[in-house]
């Protein structure tokens, strides 16, 4: 697609779409719900693709909703890796749980 055929108008109105998917998985994550990632990542591939077909004046003009982009995609990679973390630790409890039982159940059977 030509810089001619693709306004940054459109360019950001796509941006401002994609922000609010992010923020909406944002909200999913601290509902405990599950993120679909798949069509952010091909939304977001879009958008840089677009980005880079952008005449440089036109580039200039959506450079501070691309940092958004960047700072919404940074913040909600860390909200990720701290829900990630939080899933592990509980796993571990889980596991260490089912240790134990499973050694008491092994000491009472040889009793």
């Amino acid at each position: 697609m030509s810089p001619e055929q693709y306004k940054p108008d459109q360019f950001k109105n796509d941006l401002k779409r994609v922000l609010s998917l992010i923020r909406t998985g944002q909200r999913y994550l601290e509902d405990g719900k599950v993120v679909e990632l798949a069509a952010l990542e091909s939304r977001i591939a879009d958008l840089c693709e677009k980005a880079r077909t952008m005449a440089p004046d036109q580039r200039q003009d959506v450079a501070p909703l691309l940092a958004a982009l960047s700072e919404e995609l940074a913040e909600f990679e860390t909200r990720m890796q701290q829900e990630y973390s939080d899933i592990q630790r509980q796993l571990r409890g889980i596991s260490n749980t089912a240790q134990a039982t499973n050694a008491y159940a092994q000491a009472a059977r040889t009793k």
